[in-house]
């Protein structure tokens, strides 16, 4: 009885403290800036009108610093492409994300259906600049089908890749979680062929951390809105 009784009192105790972290806690969360700068917003949107009293902190970084800083530490958990296999990372998928191509408004591809590579890099191609994860694996499929990716123009951002495109300096080739961004900018996105190139993205974590509830409540209400967004602009797991 005596036993039943503290136990009782030991799950009121987290509840309430679990409650209390959900009305006043704070999560810092890292993310690739193609997921931070587009479905981000309304998802955390959708968060705050669910538990307003819990303060987000968003480090839009690249995709291989999304990983630094949860293994360091600095924030409990991250979205970004899938890593390679680890025994420190745990992945849970959210969506496959393809790339689009991204041409001028009045170019010629711009009409299409569809835009192969070989009709993509007949203009200059503008993309991130290295160490991007974008950039690489724009590189490593290339290279599978004996294409080499000439770059015209480089850029540290999404957006002013963007604007490249919109003003007629080239063309480019982005995730589709970019393409409202990039529709907004003035430029426009095409289904990319020749190859098909796309990648998981998902949350990150470290395998062997039990998530904060905050941080947990956020994982779950992103999971929940990008299963309920239909995967697009990306494709479904």
């Amino acid at each position: 009885m005596a036993r039943q009784l503290l136990a009782d009192w030991d799950n009121a105790e987290e509840a309430m403290r679990q409650r209390f972290t959900l009305q006043m806690g704070k999560v810092a969360i890292a993310a690739m800036p193609s997921f931070a700068g587009n479905p981000l917003p309304p998802i955390l949107k959708a968060f705050r009108d669910r538990y307003a009293g819990i303060n987000v902190a968003v480090h839009d970084v690249i995709n291989e610093q999304v990983f630094e800083m949860i293994r360091e530490g600095r924030v409990e958990m991250g979205i970004a492409f899938e890593p390679e296999p680890s025994d420190t990372l745990h992945f849970t998928p959210l969506c496959r994300d393809r790339f689009l191509a991204v041409v001028p408004k009045d170019s010629a591809l711009a009409r299409k259906a569809q835009v192969s590579w070989k009709e993509l890099l007949t203009l200059d191609f503008i993309t991130l600049q290295r160490p991007s994860a974008v950039r690489l694996l724009l590189e490593q499929e290339l290279a599978r089908s004996g294409r080499t990716l000439e770059v015209a123009f480089e850029s540290h951002q999404l957006v002013t890749v963007g604007r490249m495109v919109a003003n007629g300096l080239g063309a480019s080739a982005v995730p589709a979680l970019c393409e409202q961004q990039m529709d907004e900018l003035g430029a426009v996105c095409v289904p990319l062929i020749g190859p098909i190139i796309e990648r998981r993205v998902g949350l990150i974590r470290l395998a062997q951390h039990q998530l904060s509830s905050a941080a947990q409540a956020l994982a779950t209400v992103i999971e929940r809105e990008m299963a309920g967004s239909g995967g697009q602009p990306a494709l479904k797991p």
